[in-house]
């Protein structure tokens, strides 16, 4: 199949150059913003610079505001992380007004950082994702 020049032109205008200097220091903008310290931005740096398949998935979300998905610890995705956190942060609204409604911009981050845990440690992180919902009453999504 033989593209035209013109087509040619318009691919190479659609394609984002992203460098890894680029990533660390968005990503370090973001914790700051976000209450982060220096400590856990150089934990999850290092973390997500030994893992190739879930730093792809972090700059899909840079560059798309979405998730990709395809990495997963036992079909659990970051995605799922994300909305197991969410429902926590939901219920900490009601106890905490400070740290918890100030780091509402982190949990992207939060999500990739236990991600990475988890890919570690999958029991540990798999069983508290599975039993402790953080909702009102356990059971909850059981409909119990």
């Amino acid at each position: 199949m033989h593209m035209s020049m013109e087509q040619e032109d318009k691919n190479r205008a659609q394609k984002v150059v992203i460098t890894r200097a680029m990533v660390r220091e968005h990503t370090r903008s973001i914790c700051r913003e976000n209450g982060l310290d220096e400590a856990f931005f150089e934990s999850f740096w290092e973390q997500l610079c030994a893992d190739d398949g879930v730093y792809l998935e972090y700059v899909y979300y840079l560059i798309h505001g979405d998730f990709k998905g395809e990495e997963k610890v036992e079909g659990v995705s970051v995605v799922d992380i994300l909305i197991w956190q969410i429902d926590h942060f939901k219920a900490q609204l009601d106890v905490d007004t400070t740290l918890t409604k100030r780091r509402s911009g982190s949990m992207v981050l939060l999500a990739f950082d236990t991600f990475m845990k988890m890919k570690k440690d999958p029991r540990r992180y798999l069983s508290k994702l599975r039993e402790d919902t953080g909702t009102d009453y356990p059971g909850k999504f059981n409909g119990i």
